[in-house]
């Protein structure tokens, strides 16, 4: 038997948890809030150092055209010594001195403007990047600060064994921090690597823009290309954190788009079906029936072995219906219930979202039979569901 868990305990480790999250989100705010002003600051002394590089290059250039033709008055004057007077070979040499003296003054000065410029470049990329990640933590505490201070009555309610408290809290903790990881290191391989990528290539274009036109056109094509790709893996990163078609389009169209993407990236048949008038949900709502589908077409994927899967919407009075279906293996329901398994965390998971909004999910399944998830939720003007069409 396990012990009794004092649930004091819990209620004090959950508060101390909200104080921490609420301490922490404002001290990142400040230190983004700080990083904003000196990213803006930062931003202004490129732009001017830029324009200071710009307009250096022009009077090198113009040094070059004069110390060019002082060079060839004073070859003139030399190779016509007679018809000139000392003096004035001295005033031509004493002038392509000077002229030369300058040109090297203002060479040095664009050296030193360009080491500025990338060192700012850099400095200004790195900024940014420290304002995205701070900006991003205090939008993930205020989630789980909302959550943990909106959900904790909740949590006793709906798990009911001391044993279901423990591993789903630590599954979810787990959960997060893999899914923090994951993205961590996409976004790591991919578009920042790609955005370094680009900006590599860019000052090579700006080095050889006056010599190799066409080297310049070819590294563009390629710029374009890597940066085409890297806005399709900041795209896809976006539809893992949340998809956008559900805000523009509503839950039918994105769940067809979804089923459509799972056929191709798994090679499962995928079937949608809808029943009843298509409209639009409250927000809770559809985030919580296109997770609970996500989840239960991820466990197919990677546990059912099936080669057919298929998801009904119902969308009729007095009570909206999901049936996902699949022809795969199947398992023994009571069995896995006790399993400290991924898969059956996400039918926690599952349960916990629809059970929240009032709602509760049903799994039919026998090994070699497939296995058919039924999520059941009630219209009720308390659940915000809108029955306007899209």
């Amino acid at each position: 038997m396990s012990p009794q868990l004092d649930t004091r305990i819990l209620d004090n480790a959950i508060s101390a948890t909200l104080r921490a999250i609420e301490q922490g989100k404002y001290q990142i705010y400040e230190i983004a809030d700080v990083s904003r002003s000196e990213y803006q600051a930062l931003e202004r002394d490129l732009a001017a150092v830029q324009l200071q590089v710009y307009e250096t290059v022009k009077n090198v250039d113009r040094l070059e055209s004069a110390l060019r033709k002082a060079r060839q008055r004073l070859a003139l004057v030399s190779k016509n010594h007679a018809q000139h007077s000392e003096e004035q070979v001295r005033e031509v040499y004493i002038e392509a001195e000077k002229v030369q003296h300058e040109l090297l003054a203002a060479q040095e000065k664009e050296k030193r403007l360009r080491r500025r410029r990338d060192e700012l470049s850099l400095r200004l990329k790195n900024l940014g990047d420290l304002v995205s990640k701070a900006e991003e933590l205090v939008t993930q505490l205020g989630v789980a600060f909302n959550y943990l201070s909106g959900e904790q009555k909740e949590i006793d309610v709906m798990l009911q064994t001391v044993e279901e408290k423990q591993y789903l809290g630590s599954r979810m903790i787990q959960a997060q921090e893999e899914e923090r990881r994951r993205l961590a290191r996409e976004i790591h391989d991919g578009p920042a690597q790609m955005m370094a990528n680009v900006v590599l290539r860019a000052e090579l274009c700006e080095k050889v823009l006056d010599r190799d036109i066409d080297r310049v056109r070819e590294e563009l094509q390629d710029l374009k290309q890597m940066v085409r790709d890297s806005l399709a893996e900041v795209r896809q990163t976006i539809f893992d954190l949340r998809p956008m078609e559900l805000d523009d389009l509503g839950l039918a169209p994105t769940l067809r788009r979804y089923l459509t993407k799972f056929q191709e990236k798994y090679g499962i048949q995928t079937d949608f079906a809808l029943v009843g008038k298509e409209r639009r949900l409250s927000g809770a709502f559809e985030v919580a029936i296109f997770r609970s589908v996500q989840e239960a077409l991820n466990n197919i994927a990677k546990h059912s072995e099936a080669t057919l899967a298929s998801v009904k919407l119902e969308l009729e009075n007095p009570e909206i219906l999901v049936h996902i279906l699949d022809n795969g293996k199947g398992f023994d329901l009571k069995t896995s219930r006790g399993k400290k398994e991924q898969g059956h965390y996400g039918l926690l998971g599952m349960q916990e979202r629809i059970q929240l909004l009032g709602g509760k999910v049903e799994f039919r399944t026998r090994i070699g039979e497939g296995t058919k998830v039924i999520i059941t939720l009630p219209i009720t003007n308390q659940g915000g569901v809108q029955v306007d069409s899209p």
